[in-house]
């Protein structure tokens, strides 16, 4: 007989979990609640504990993120040869140490290792950066991005006031590393918050970074005061294939019923209330508060300070003003503009522009 140990779920809004560390290898004897591994999220810890008696056999390795619900191990009442997946690193020729999947990629492609670190576990992300290289027509990127790219890189996309936020929150978080923003004025603007503008904002060079293995992205462009922003850059970035994690302030409170989507950020002492649906690419910006049962549809930004009552539904592609305070069971269209203070008891009908 076996038992499965599958990646559990640490916080209601955390679909992806990072192992940190395992206390034991593959094929070791552990007991019931043996602590057998650390898990992480961007805003807790946990340590993983076996759920019986016996030999496991891990098909992870350490700093692998896994969704939720992920096979992790196997423990086996009787012992067995465990296949050597992830955990033991194999040694190349040289003095580094690698996963397995990064030394078969070595050896499928006969990759030159002299300019990766050793200071550290090579793994199969770093092994592709190389096998896909940056074009001449964007060699000038590949000198802005560091060779010892650590795991979890996370690239911005949009350099305005949103992206300080990201940047602040993900510093905090420390689960991330950022690698670099995209901005439309890059030729002007070196640097957000200490973090470099490596590339323009088109599709073309997206696609590039994307390529070559940057694959977690955050949308950091807001309503700029004339018309909606984040629905198109979400929507083409969502098209090459890139990963939106989510951005959540440690400070913020999220009530476990709450559902969250992806590629959203939650600001500083934002409050999202029981059974509440936040969809995806969405911004709660600072001290929002979304009471029980509401529903923010895709890429609304509700700002800092409005305050919706139970039960309001918002479109997709709205922006809820500084200060607005909405009645309960109230619904919003989609493409609506609410301005700052208003307070709003009737239904809103699509692209409306509301004031006070």
């Amino acid at each position: 007989m076996s038992t499965e140990i599958n990646m559990p779920r640490l916080g209601t809004n955390d679909d992806y979990v990072t192992i940190c560390k395992l206390f034991v290898s593959s094929g070791e004897y552990v007991i019931k609640d043996q602590p057998i591994a650390t898990l992480e999220t961007a805003k807790e810890t946990q340590e993983l504990t076996s759920p019986a008696e016996g030999y496991i056999v891990f098909e992870v390795e350490e700093f692998s993120e896994l969704s939720v619900g992920s096979k992790i191990a196997t423990v086996y009442d009787e012992r067995i040869t465990p296949v050597q997946t992830s955990s033991p690193m194999e040694k190349a020729t040289d003095s580094r140490q690698y996963t397995k999947k990064a030394q078969a990629l070595i050896e499928k492609y006969n990759i030159d290792v002299s300019s990766l670190p050793t200071d550290r576990i090579i793994k199969e992300s770093d092994i592709r950066r190389l096998i896909n290289p940056f074009d001449s027509g964007l060699s000038s990127l590949s000198n802005t991005f560091d060779t010892s790219v650590k795991q979890n890189e996370v690239l911005i996309y949009g350099g305005g006031g949103c992206c300080k936020i990201v940047i602040d929150i993900l510093k905090l978080a420390a689960m991330y590393n950022t690698v670099g923003i995209l901005d439309r004025r890059k030729n002007e603007l070196n640097s957000v918050s200490g973090i470099p503008v490596v590339a323009d904002s088109s599709y073309e060079t997206a696609l590039e970074l994307f390529n070559k293995g940057y694959n977690k992205i955050i949308n950091a462009v807001m309503f700029d005061g004339k018309k909606h922003g984040r629905k198109e850059p979400y929507e083409m970035l969502k098209s090459i294939g890139f990963q939106f994690i989510n951005v959540i302030h440690k400070s913020a409170i999220i009530e476990q019923s709450a559902r969250i989507g992806e590629g959203n950020l939650i600001a500083a002492g934002a409050i999202i209330g029981s059974d509440a649906i936040i969809s995806n690419n969405c911004i709660v910006n600072a001290g929002a508060i979304i009471s029980h049962d509401c529903i923010i549809g895709d890429s609304s930004h509700i700002a800092s300070g409005a305050v919706l009552g139970g039960n309001v539904k918002v479109g997709e592609n709205t922006l809820i003003g500084q200060g607005v305070s909405i009645f309960k069971d109230i619904n919003i269209g989609k493409n609506v503009v609410i301005h700052n203070g208003t307070h709003v008891f009737n239904d809103v009908p699509d692209n409306s522009v509301v004031t006070k």
